[in-house]
């Protein structure tokens, strides 16, 4: 493969860790104080703009005009470094692959490289695409997929996620998908517990 597309939240590290539990608590504050939404609202409204946006952001600005900028300062203001750490066997792993290795994150780029440094990985990529990059448009959306292809121009492309939904539009754009998280899936090529998993040989065939 010649690009590797990799996604960052519950990808490069296990869910379990709770970076994502502690920016959901961070949406649903925003949605409550800034916005003003009881609970039951909040719970509501994240559930319909996911399904239907593919990101609560994204209905938030379509619905409620938000700046997106301040939406995302505000939901990932957390202490990365508390919750994860350095990981010398992913970092040996990301450096056996001989793809060019892309964060492709629908966070923030701060945050992203907030979590490669934590993890001791940074050096392995050489960009993030981020949601700003794609202009404010998240996975699944087509969009973003389509404009780091026509940046990037790969002749081949692989990309690891930890959510189907997203695996699915990067296979119907002919990209080789990988799910972390699950040792089973109808819609990845393949499927490992942890990225760390990941047999080199898959990844280094020209």
């Amino acid at each position: 493969m010649n690009l590797f597309l990799i996604d960052v939240d519950n990808t490069l590290y296990p869910k379990e860790s709770g970076i994502f539990d502690l920016i959901d608590e961070k949406i649903n504050g925003y949605m409550h104080e800034i916005l003003g939404m009881n609970s039951e609202t909040v719970n509501k409204t994240r559930i319909e703009y996911w399904n239907k946006y593919g990101t609560t952001m994204s209905g938030l600005i379509k619905h409620y005009d938000i700046d997106p900028y301040h939406f995302l300062e505000y939901t990932h203001d957390i202490d990365i470094k508390t919750v994860i750490q350095p990981n010398k066997q992913l970092s040996e792993k990301l450096k056996s692959i001989h793809a060019t290795k892309i964060a492709f994150t629908n966070a923030p780029k701060k945050h992203a490289e907030q979590v490669l440094d934590a993890l001791g990985i940074i050096d392995n990529f050489v960009d993030i695409f981020d949601i700003i990059s794609a202009d404010f448009i998240g996975k699944p959306n087509k969009y973003p997929y389509e404009k780091i292809m026509n940046i990037t121009k790969a002749k081949n492309y692989a990309m690891a996620d930890d959510y189907e939904k997203n695996l699915k539009t990067a296979k119907e754009l002919g990209i080789f998908t990988i799910l972390i998280g699950k040792n089973s899936s109808e819609i990845a090529d393949l499927c490992f517990e942890k990225f760390e998993d990941i047999p080199d040989y898959i990844l280094n065939k020209k």
